[in-house]
Formats: C-alpha cells, structure tokens, sequence
C-alpha cells in the first residue's frame, strides 16, 4: 500500500488495451461515437451553408441603399 504505487497508475485501462471487444457495450459506443462524429459534420455544414448564404445576400443587397 505505502511502498507500491497502485496498478492504475502505473498502468492505465491496462485491462482494456488488451481485449477491448470483450467488454460489453464497446461496440455500440465504438458506433454512438461514429454516430455523433456524422451529427457534427452535418451541423458544421449547416452553419457554414447559413453562414455562406448570409454573406452572399449581405453583398448582393450592399448597393440598394433606397
């Protein structure tokens, strides 16, 4: 106890660079990951769709000033 440093310090998640298939649930939050990795592509492109469209309307628009 005073003389070791404890397992996890010296080797972290070992249990799990080993066999990480073998736990229960690594599979689905390997594709919950994939998953969430895909939702923010899609918003990013959403905001630079918005953002690209707001521009354009921002310099078709800049001469009428009536």
């Amino acid at each position: 106890m005073y003389g070791k440093p404890a397992l996890g310090t010296v080797l972290p998640l070992a249990g799990l660079t080993a066999a990480p298939e073998v736990l229960p649930g690594i599979p689905f939050a390997r594709a919950l990951q994939e998953a969430a990795g895909a939702g923010f592509l899609l918003y990013c492109t959403f905001a630079v769709a918005i953002l690209s469209a707001k521009i354009w309307f921002l310099f078709r628009n800049a001469g009428d000033h009536s």
